[in-house]
């Protein structure tokens, strides 16, 4: 029997927390992964599941899209940051404007391109 048997879209929709999504979807996942990461998880989760919004599949497949979509979410932050990822403002204004030959607030710290302007000291 297949994870997604007698599982409806409607079902899924429903669905509110991370670690929902995962039961849902019978994925393993790591507590301590999803409680440092969760919200960033859940964005890039979103934005994978963008392009189902207008699946033209069996509502089988589009679970299965959506599950795909989680599982790879959550790997991405097996292997990557917030920082690296921005999937928020606070992370995209986070950095140096010129990591290569550093700015005013690398020299401030002594450490080229390890400045944040986007975020008050």
């Amino acid at each position: 029997m297949s994870w997604n048997h007698n599982r409806r879209w409607k079902d899924f929709q429903a669905l509110v927390n991370a670690e929902d999504y995962f039961a849902f979807f019978e994925l393993p996942y790591d507590p301590r992964v999803v409680n440092v990461n969760r919200l960033h998880i859940l964005r890039k989760f979103a934005q994978y599941l963008a392009p189902l919004e207008h699946f033209q599949g069996s509502e089988e497949e589009r679970l299965e899209q959506a599950r795909q979509a989680l599982e790879k979410a959550y790997q991405t932050f097996l292997t990557s940051t917030p920082q690296q990822e921005k999937l928020f403002r606070v992370f995209q204004d986070y950095g140096c404007p010129d990591p290569v030959g550093g700015c005013a607030g690398c020299s401030s710290l002594g450490e080229r391109g390890e400045c944040s302007p986007g975020i008050p000291a």
